[in-house]
């Protein structure tokens, strides 16, 4: 006699090779496609941001040799005014560059390191060298220091036939990328 307790063994057949195949290789399949567009994808932002940097430090460099071209000329220019003592020509040029918004503070100091002429005009006979202890006035080439903010502080010598004249200290901002 069969009781409710008593159980019947019924043997499910087993799946098919074909069958357990495709219910291992499907999911397997499809962890692999999305695995993949993950890591395809970010490679990709990896990319950009590489290529961002280097646009960015390529522009950083251009700007940089923009200004060397730049400061031979405005040199010569001060260098003329500084032998004549025309401290308020000088003063007409750096008020017409600090018009633009790269610019910083303007400043010529005499070889002794004391600030002659400046665009702030609080800065006027201070000492350069105790503002910026840092910076060495001592070089015959133009000279940058960077600063924080995308920001470089040039110095640029105004030479005379023998001696130094002065060095025209300026603060350049850096103009960025804009990025879509």
């Amino acid at each position: 006699m069969k009781s409710s307790n008593d159980f019947v063994l019924t043997r499910q057949p087993k799946p098919s090779f074909w069958r357990r195949l495709l219910l291992i290789a499907v999911p397997l399949v499809f962890a692999l496609l999305v695995g993949g567009i993950f890591l395809t994808r970010y490679q990709g932002e990896l990319r950009a941001k590489e290529l961002v940097e280097l646009a960015e430090s390529r522009s950083v460099v251009l700007q940089r040799q923009n200004i060397q071209l730049f400061t031979l000329p405005l040199a010569w220019s001060v260098r003329k005014e500084l032998m004549r003592a025309n401290y308020d020509q000088i003063d007409d040029y750096f008020n017409e560059l600090i018009q633009r918004k790269e610019f910083g503070v303007i400043m010529l100091l005499d070889p002794s390191g004391t600030i002659i002429v400046s665009t702030d005009r609080k800065l006027q006979g201070s000492s350069f060298l105790l503002r910026y202890p840092q910076m060495k006035l001592g070089a015959t080439v133009q000279v940058s220091y960077a600063l924080p903010e995308g920001k470089s502080m040039f110095l640029v010598p105004v030479m005379g036939l023998n001696a130094r004249l002065g060095t025209i200290a300026f603060i350049y901002s850096y103009r960025t990328l804009s990025v879509p």
